[in-house]
């Protein structure tokens, strides 16, 4: 199987982990367990790191993939991916600056206050990814 056509579907996983793992950190961190917090951001950090890397390079060999749905779903679609990819911009920055002020800067107040902010945008742009990806690649694939 060729690894373009495979790529989709890891990245939807990796979405899922991503969603998954920072989940579980932010419940960590709410019980007063900031070593596993730790743990499962840096772990979340690198699920996404993958996953940015991947889908660079499928866009860069595929390039635009059309959506295939018709009608008002197609409004539906492109505002949520529309959304997404906004969205994603932003809370890279964030993560950033997230990461640089607990793990560089040991400013836990300064990286709580950003924090706050992240987790939610983060976990809307898991989810949303999910969301297009399923649209795209399994509702509305164009078959009869």
């Amino acid at each position: 199987m060729e690894i373009l056509s495979i790529l989709p579907h890891f990245q939807a996983t990796l979405n899922a982990l991503s969603l998954l793992l920072i989940t579980m950190a932010f419940m960590a961190v709410k019980g007063g367990k900031e070593h596993l917090h730790k743990k499962l951001m840096i772990s979340a950090l690198a699920v996404s790191a993958v996953f940015l890397v991947s889908y660079l390079y499928y866009h860069a060999h595929v390039g635009h993939v059309p959506f295939k749905g018709e009608g008002g779903v197609r409004t539906v679609y492109f505002t949520i991916l529309f959304s997404h990819i906004v969205m994603a911009a932003i809370v890279l920055v964030m993560i950033i600056l997230s990461v640089w002020r607990a793990l560089i800067q040991k400013d836990f107040i300064r990286h709580k206050a950003i924090a706050r902010y992240t987790f939610p945008l983060w976990t809307f742009v898991c989810a949303s990814g999910i969301v297009v990806y399923v649209m795209a690649f399994h509702i509305y694939t164009g078959g009869v």
